[in-house]
């Protein structure tokens, strides 16, 4: 029988992996991958119901709405040079940095901007 602990890295490990994943992609990823620790993470778990009536107790993937937030200066770059393909490969990479045991598929992607930079520590 599978069972998975659904639980998700803390953001700042899991922008790490994206970075260090991004970087194996290609020298073109390496801009982005440089932004990845400057950016947010939100974690919107849709859990499976891991008891369906009749069935044998199995723990099921779930999927998970993610989205990442960056500064507007950072946010309107990736605007200007990811294209739907880029997108598509960006959210593979989110996926592959996921630990296996985590249980999430990534079900929504998306990539936000955030105005205020007030709250980041180093701004």
């Amino acid at each position: 029988m599978t069972s998975y602990t659904y639980e998700l890295p803390e953001q700042g490990r899991l922008l790490s992996l994206i970075r260090e994943n991004l970087n194996k992609v290609g020298e073109e990823w390496k801009e982005i991958a440089d932004f990845m620790l400057e950016g947010h993470v939100e974690y919107k778990p849709m859990r499976a119901s891991p008891v369906m009536s009749g069935r044998q107790f199995v723990y099921q993937r779930a999927n998970l709405n993610l989205t990442l937030y960056f500064p507007e200066r950072i946010f309107e770059h990736l605007l200007s040079w990811l294209d739907s393909g880029k997108v598509e490969l960006l959210k593979a990479v989110v996926q592959s940095s996921l630990p296996q045991r985590a249980g999430y598929d990534i079900h929504e992607f998306k990539i936000l901007g955030i105005i205020d930079e007030a709250h980041r520590p180093n701004a």
